[in-house]
């Protein structure tokens, strides 16, 4: 495996190759139907943050709406950037930072899929991201997002142990990347600390990081409605369940909560 020195802010390095990354993710949660029905209402502008190698923006462009992708991984952008071309598609794909961000152009649709939000940790880049958010949104504009609902049993993992998650077929060729997971739990930074662990032909090849923060229900919606943000839908998968202690997933559409009377 050919390595490739990236990190995002959070020091998480599993981004480092959007070609492997693909090829990793081919089976995904089911979000596209989701995220493009958003899209097509939104009846204007779309801004996708942590847009990675356009899994979901370039079917969103090829379904007629005007979409522009951001990320902060430049390798991922390279493939995104690709893909586009090869699909004949003109797309912008801008290289930044979802925390604080700064475009000129306003959107009637923002959002960050597949757990991205997690990678934000800190409450203050939580702040600079939810106001960057709402800087950028039209009138009427509605913001999107979707990440875990914490599992108790998977924050409680042995952290010796090791879990097989997946394989691939190695785009560089050579046969078959099996991932072992390697899980930790910081209860003080409310984040966990993943190790994935690359193997081929029974030979570890290389260890890649994965940090991503928990939020907690209530403290996802606190965090909303003390950052400007009312909640208009919250389901607990993409089939648009309501969102109950089962629950695998938090998913959000939400808007500007606007200013209160008198201030």
């Amino acid at each position: 495996m050919k390595k490739i020195k990236h990190t995002i802010p959070d020091g998480t390095q599993v981004y480092w190759s959007g070609l492997h990354y693909d090829r990793d993710n081919l089976a995904c949660p089911g979000d596209e139907k989701h995220y493009l029905a958003l899209a097509r209402a939104a009846r204007g502008p779309v801004l996708e943050l942590a847009c990675g190698t356009g899994r979901l923006a370039i079917p969103i462009k090829k379904a007629g709406v005007d979409i522009t992708g951001l990320d902060v991984a430049a390798p991922m952008l390279e493939q995104a950037r690709a893909k586009a071309k090869a699909a004949g598609l003109r797309m912008d794909f801008i290289h930044g930072d979802a925390r604080k961000f700064r475009l000129k152009k306003k959107f009637k649709l923002i959002f960050i899929a597949y757990n991205s939000m997690q990678h934000i940790h800190s409450i203050e880049d939580l702040e600079s991201f939810f106001a960057s958010v709402k800087a950028h949104l039209a009138p009427g504009g509605r913001f999107a997002f979707d990440v875990f609902n914490p599992d108790p049993r998977h924050l409680s993992r042995d952290s010796e142990e090791l879990i097989p998650i997946g394989c691939y077929d190695d785009p560089e060729g050579g046969g078959e990347i099996l991932i072992n997971e390697q899980y930790f739990y910081d209860r003080h930074l409310q984040s966990t600390a993943v190790v994935w662990h690359y193997s081929k032909k029974g030979k570890k090849i290389d260890s890649k990081r994965l940090r991503m923060r928990c939020f907690f229900p209530l403290e996802l919606d606190a965090l909303l409605r003390y950052n400007g943000f009312k909640v208009l839908a919250k389901y607990g998968d993409f089939n648009h369940r309501p969102f109950g202690p089962a629950s695998p997933k938090q998913i959000l559409v939400t808007a500007p909560a606007g200013r209160k009377p008198g201030r």
